[in-house]
């Protein structure tokens, strides 16, 4: 005679205990979540041509900016600016301050280069210029280009000049007072009639040109 075997129905699936780890999990796959934040740089890719002549017949400004581990070298027009205090007469316009750091933007003298740029933004005959090319070697990190382009952007001064009414750029000290400088502040007209205070612009164009041949 066969056997007859009696087969118990199953149980119902449990699944409170998933649910229960997937809810703790899901905050902590948030939290963990890396954001990024993207930035948007205002640059101008170089034209073919190097612009019109001005009424005068000349051709038009150019200033520009070249970056290399030597320091940067700095053309008012097609000619080359003489090197700033304390750097060798034949070399680059600003020679590095700090050649033993370890990282590459530290090596190069920010204050230095700011002061020359100032100095001639506060020239009559470069005051409505706002165009800067600025080309690097192909070694050069691109944090350079970009701090390079900071620099250039906006006039700065002393935070404490700022209350005061500070009306355009000055020189800075050092790299403190550089670190720790304030955007000059001016008025600026709206479409609609009002004012609003902006910050005052040095070179605020930037042409990124093709890395030099080493």
């Amino acid at each position: 005679m066969a056997k007859v075997y009696r087969v118990d129905d199953a149980e119902e699936l449990n699944l409170t205990p998933i649910l229960n780890i997937v809810l703790v999990l899901i905050p902590l796959m948030l939290l963990s979540v890396v954001f990024l934040k993207i930035a948007i740089i205002d640059v101008t890719m170089p034209q073919r041509s190097a612009g019109a002549a001005n009424q005068d017949g000349e051709p038009p400004k150019r200033l520009q900016l070249f970056i290399s581990r030597q320091g940067f070298t700095v053309l008012d027009g097609m000619m080359a600016m003489p090197p700033v205090a304390g750097c060798p007469e034949s070399g680059v316009t600003v020679c590095v301050s700090n050649p033993d750091a370890q990282i590459e933007v530290d090596r190069h003298d920010w204050v230095a280069l700011y002061n020359l740029l100032i100095d001639l933004k506060n020239n009559p005959s470069w005051t409505t210029h706002e165009t800067i090319e600025i080309v690097a070697d192909p070694g050069i990190p691109y944090g350079m280009i970009v701090k390079a382009m900071d620099v250039s952007r906006y006039q700065l001064v002393d935070r404490a000049d700022v209350d005061s009414g500070a009306q355009k750029g000055a020189r800075l000290a050092d790299k403190a007072a550089l670190n720790d400088a304030a955007v000059v502040q001016t008025d600026v007209a709206r479409e609609d009639g009002t004012i609003a205070r902006a910050g005052l612009t040095m070179f605020p164009l930037v042409v990124l040109g093709l890395p030099m041949s080493q």
